[in-house]
């Protein structure tokens, strides 16, 4: 599955299956209806509103 992701040398290993792929969607999914819901752009959503969201629907956010 091709897809543009920023990721250093060392990330991108560990970012390029499809489980990673996967967490990614969901992630910029998430973003984007906050975004559309608050009419405002994607880079202005609140990251740990979006990280509380994410986490309660089950993704690891670090370890």
């Amino acid at each position: 599955m091709p897809v543009c992701v920023s990721a250093s040398h060392i990330a991108f290993s560990s970012v390029r299956t499809e489980v990673q792929y996967q967490m990614l969607g969901h992630a910029a999914g998430l973003a984007a209806v906050l975004a559309l819901r608050d009419g405002r752009p994607v880079r202005s959503v609140d990251v740990a509103h979006l990280q509380r969201l994410l986490r309660d629907a089950g993704q690891i956010l670090s370890v």
